[in-house]
């Protein structure tokens, strides 16, 4: 591989580990002797205990640091610590989040609002912010792929989504993204400084602007949660507990939550694509009626489109495993593309 570039970061995490994860937790909770008593006093809370051993779902890049704590009424709550720059988006997020849960949005988990009614509670120079902790049911990979009820599930949250955020841009400013920008920012990284795996990804781009770049403009914007993916939902035994990890939030083209979804399934095997959780979240996403006919037809090309955000958390990685991987799960949907949007339209 040639010289890396500073590709820009959008909804991609890296490859998750939980026995590291959970290294990385223990370490930084013996490192770091936060007052959590001070801390958690400002949301009128009582300290008890923390629980550093309690492995948190989402990415835990998110924030400096995070932890586990329990109250005296046996409550237990995630606490994160914030870096200043941070505190802006974060702030909206949470915002956000409120604003969702206001309108009657389930499964999501809003941050609690301190004595002061703030989201964030600034201490000695430090940011943080609460919420309550949810101990989901561990996700078996690769299992879950043939799951239908959790692509039920999945579809019916974006459904009740959209139908509770339609003017949810009168009341915040939220980040537009442009995913056809985007691609195109990163294939002109690629061709300066991946000059190897940008050749090898010229009949996928060529495939994109050929049509579905040309015709971007017509899928209808929404909101989106932006990293819309099995493991940023803490699963129950049969339903969603809690959906995770809002920072990429914002408006973009109405497939991109779906898109995202699915592609996560395809990487780990290509095959479920057509089968179980990702079958069933076709046919509730079809059922639903929420997406366009325009929004439906290029369903699977937004699909290819964002495989190029986490093609570039490989890059960043330095991860030449994975970036081979996306390499060839891209050049498969577009020579089995017509295969697969066949088998989707008989669902």
């Amino acid at each position: 591989m040639g010289t890396i570039c500073s590709y820009a970061s959008h909804n991609a995490d890296t490859k998750e580990n939980t026995k590291s994860i959970t290294s990385i937790m223990l370490s930084r909770s013996s490192m770091h002797p936060y007052p959590f008593a001070e801390i958690l006093e400002m949301w009128d809370l009582r300290f008890k205990k923390s629980h550093p051993e309690l492995l948190i779902a989402g990415s835990p890049q998110r924030t400096t640091f995070r932890i586990v704590v329990e109250d005296d009424h046996q409550k237990k709550y995630v606490l994160e610590r914030l870096s200043k720059t941070d505190v802006p988006h974060k702030l909206l997020v949470a915002q956000v989040v409120s604003y969702l849960s206001g309108q009657g949005l389930t499964g999501i988990t809003p941050y609690l609002q301190n004595r002061e009614n703030e989201f964030i509670t600034g201490l000695h120079d430090t940011f943080w912010q609460i919420q309550s902790y949810h101990e989901g049911v561990p996700l078996s990979r690769p299992r879950h792929l043939l799951d239908p009820w959790r692509g039920t599930a999945s579809a019916d949250f974006l459904r009740d989504l959209w139908k509770k955020s339609p003017t949810i841009g009168n009341t915040f400013r939220l980040p537009q993204f442009s995913l056809k920008d985007y691609v195109r920012s990163m294939a002109s990284a690629m061709r300066r400084c991946n000059a190897v795996e940008y050749e090898k990804l010229q009949g996928v781009l060529h495939h994109l602007e050929s049509d579905f770049f040309e015709a971007y403009e017509a899928v209808p914007m929404r909101f989106c949660h932006g990293d819309f993916h099995p493991l940023n939902i803490i699963w129950g035994t049969a339903s969603i507990r809690s959906v995770i990890d809002w920072e990429f939030m914002g408006m973009k083209i109405e497939t991109y939550d779906a898109a995202n979804m699915l592609g996560c399934l395809g990487i780990e095997e290509p095959r479920s694509l057509v089968h179980g959780f990702a079958s069933a979240f076709i046919q509730r996403m079809k059922q639903s009626g929420h997406l366009s006919d325009v929004g439906c037809s290029y369903l699977l090309d937004c699909m290819m489109a964002i495989r190029f955000a986490w093609l570039a958390e490989w890059f960043r990685a330095i991860d030449s495993e994975m970036i081979q991987l996306e390499i060839d799960f891209l050049h498969l949907l577009v020579k089995q593309k017509e295969t697969i949007e066949t088998q989707w339209s008989e669902l």
